[in-house]
């Protein structure tokens, strides 16, 4: 674990110190010797105070703060992220705009991501409250409420670019994502938390004592154990070859014979420059119908 850096980033009206008992739990993980932890904090205010001077960052502006933040302040080894809530939509607008932006050759050294109570198909929850008081003119707020067209936009980026990918390119880098869901989340139930993603499953907690290790029954602190401890011991995945059913070409036996059709074309090249020019109208009489080649005298 001694190159591995957990990156943690936290969610909607929240900070850094929502992660505080996590990371000391796992922090104490005698089978986590040598993992770094390290906290990615952004603006995420109730609301902006009027005639301020500052403004509150939507998911593009933290998405490419998140860029700067992981490729300045812990610029060495492996990096595994895990988010919370509306953490895991800032983390996939960041990898959808590095892969869109041609630089998802960056994104390698990331061996995996945990998504806790993430609102893939947005939250319903106080929707009303939001409306009343104001929250749709929130820069994070807006891309909370159900089926955000940016969000949407980016998963799909995601889907394909990363969940989908089998190798690594400007474009495209393969990073396996487990999403979860929390077993009695009522802000974001379990269709959202665990959206259109392959690795899924449900774990006991809310919104909030997901985070919990000292909640009763909580196991987060075990999943993400877990699932690191999995993960150093592969090889990346970005190195694995194509899957057994990706095409390859393969060389005929010796003696096989091919039915050739040329078509409209004016002419065939055949072994190293014996060309057979085909005019239309001695197609049939100058060519074998099953061969393809002219017959023999």
């Amino acid at each position: 674990m001694d190159n591995t850096t957990l990156v943690l980033v936290h969610g909607f009206w929240s900070s850094t110190a929502t992660w505080h008992k996590l990371a000391r739990r796992l922090g104490d993980d005698p089978r986590l010797a040598g993992l770094r932890l390290h906290s990615f904090g952004y603006e995420s205010p109730r609301l902006r105070l009027p005639l301020s001077w500052t403004r509150i960052p939507d998911y593009h502006d933290i998405a490419q703060s998140l860029s700067a933040e992981l490729t300045f302040r812990v610029p060495h080894g492996d990096l595994v992220l895990a988010t919370h809530s509306q953490g895991g939509l800032i983390v996939q607008r960041f990898l959808a705009w590095m892969a869109n932006e041609g630089r998802a050759r960056e994104l390698a050294r990331i061996r995996l991501i945990i998504m806790l109570a993430c609102p893939n198909q947005g939250s319903d929850y106080g929707r009303s409250i939001r409306r009343m008081t104001g929250f749709g003119r929130h820069a994070q707020a807006r891309d909370l409420q159900t089926l955000s067209a940016d969000v949407a936009a980016a998963q799909r980026t995601v889907q394909r670019q990363i969940v989908a990918a089998i190798r690594l390119s400007d474009r495209e880098c393969p990073i396996p994502i487990h999403a979860y869901a929390g077993r009695s989340d009522n802000i974001v139930r379990r269709p959202s938390a665990q959206g259109g993603f392959t690795h899924v499953s449900t774990i006991p907690g809310n919104h909030f004592s997901i985070l919990d290790p000292e909640a009763k029954g909580n196991i987060t602190a075990a999943v993400i154990s877990g699932l690191i401890r999995q993960t150093a011991g592969a090889a990346p995945s970005q190195l694995e070859p194509p899957p057994a059913n990706y095409p390859l070409s393969a060389a005929p036996a010796p003696g096989t014979k091919f039915a050739v059709s040329i078509g409209e074309a004016r002419a065939v090249m055949i072994g190293d420059g014996n060309t057979q020019i085909n005019d239309g109208s001695r197609r049939s009489a100058d060519m074998d119908p099953v061969d393809g080649l002219p017959p023999e005298d």
